[in-house]
């Protein structure tokens, strides 16, 4: 037989933004160091477009994952612009996720996106 408990629904759903908010907020962190350690290995690439373009695509497994990040990149900007309008929020900050894309990384991006999504969904 069942035990009825009394843990309330609210509480509940409040732990598990809480949880997500933490997990999107720690990718977001990984997410901005990770690459950049790499990218600071060769500073000579990024001081130029063309030869970090030329190392994006330097072999079949770089141009494999460059083209799997811009295809995924393009897919995320296209989702947060229906989500950004669903949640009735400015899509000025499509500039800001952009930016972190191509600045930082899509690994960056994604999970900030993510966290600002729970943050709006716990407000409304």
């Amino acid at each position: 037989m069942l035990k009825s408990t009394n843990v309330s629904t609210t509480t509940v759903l409040a732990e598990s933004f809480k949880a997500w908010k933490l997990f999107y907020l720690l990718l977001t962190i990984g997410g901005s160091i990770a690459p950049w350690f790499w990218l600071l290995q060769d500073p000579k690439a990024l001081l130029s477009l063309p030869f970090f373009f030329q190392q994006a695509f330097a072999n079949n497994i770089t141009a494999g994952i460059t083209s799997d990040l811009l295809i995924s990149a393009s897919a995320f900007f296209y989702f947060a612009w229906i989500e950004l309008k669903r949640l009735g929020v400015s899509r000025l900050w499509m500039l800001a996720y952009i930016g972190l894309t191509f600045g930082v990384g899509l690994s960056c991006s994604l999970p900030f996106f993510l966290y600002r999504r729970e943050c709006i969904l716990k407000k409304n």
